[in-house]
């Protein structure tokens, strides 16, 4: 006896190019598509507000006003707060006034023929310190000479935003892709699951695929953004401790939360492979969220991830 076919569900998707990347929203069609354009507007006053790299915004109001206080918002108190934990457990390597040290590596200038000499980038880690940041009350002062960037979460956090947004809506199918590295997939009955796929680290064309429910996947890795000097590959995501780009080559975290899960896996992805162990068990005692790591020699370490991935 044959089975009577089931209809695929419809959607309806808009992609616009934010926070440096595309992103693209996808929807049940049974919703009008201004809800779409809604959700791009609050995607944009989220990029306006907090993104370090928009003049005006609090972060750069911040970093434009180094050495002096400056008044913000509760949600930037939050987001700093947050990013501190995290660059207090991982000891310094992740620190998000790590900013002097992707300008030192030529992340924001012309192609660099050499990388910087190791004399420059001891000077430059006297500039990069996360306890140089001071908090009181809604007043936040970093120190003359330093510079916050908001790259490992602002995304993410805009994408939590609009998780909520879509949730007050009354959506509850829904699936949002930021720039491949911040995947949130809201699920109900009707759909249980968003399948996604996760580059291989190195090979092109190579996938595997993953399940989520109501979470997001976020991904780092030296895949799409790196540096090429004289034909080798320096990560965009540098060790703070250290100044030097990390070797690791991809890194994967499933959580409630977006910006948490980039600002994590961030973390994890500069952090020395010798120490991920350690940091992943002090992590684990303070934020909900599973991980895997494939360190410089491809060696997968997927202890703390469920759906355990082979590549």
């Amino acid at each position: 006896m044959k089975m009577p076919q089931v209809a695929s569900k419809a959607y309806i998707t808009q992609t616009r190019f934010l926070f440096h990347c595309h992103i693209k929203i996808k929807i049940p069609a049974n919703y009008p598509e201004t809800l779409l354009e809604d959700c791009f507007s609050l995607l944009e006053i989220v990029d306006s507000t907090y993104n370090s790299y928009q003049k005006g915004s609090y972060f750069n109001q911040i970093n434009t006003n180094a050495g002096y206080w400056v008044t913000v918002d509760n949600v930037t108190i939050n987001l700093l707060k947050q990013t501190i934990k995290i660059a207090e457990i991982t000891n310094g390597s992740y620190d998000i006034s790590a900013m002097p040290l992707i300008r030192l590596w030529g992340f924001y200038k012309e192609k660099p023929t050499q990388p910087p000499k190791e004399t420059a980038i001891v000077r430059c880690l006297k500039q990069v310190n996360y306890k140089n940041i001071q908090i009181h009350g809604n007043h936040v002062k970093i120190a003359p000479q330093q510079e916050l960037i908001t790259g490992s979460f602002i995304k993410a956090y805009a994408v939590d935003q609009l998780v909520a947004f879509l949730k007050n809506k009354g959506v509850t199918d829904a699936i949002i892709n930021a720039g491949g590295s911040t995947i949130y997939g809201l699920s109900d009955n009707t759909h249980p699951q968003w399948y996604i796929k996760i580059p291989h680290p190195n090979l092109d064309n190579n996938f595997k695929r993953l399940s989520i429910q109501n979470t997001c996947f976020s991904l780092s890795s030296t895949q799409t953004q790196f540096l090429e000097i004289n034909g080798k590959k320096y990560s965009h995501i540098i060790n703070a401790q250290t100044g030097f780009p990390s070797q690791n080559l991809q890194v994967g975290l499933c959580s409630k939360s977006a910006c948490l899960g980039d600002m994590i896996s961030t973390a994890l992805f500069g952090a020395d492979i010798s120490q991920f162990k350690t940091i992943v068990s002090q992590l684990q005692k303070v934020f909900d969220f599973e991980v895997y790591i494939i360190d410089h020699q491809m060696q997968l370490h997927s202890q703390y991830f469920k759906p355990f991935l082979s590549l």
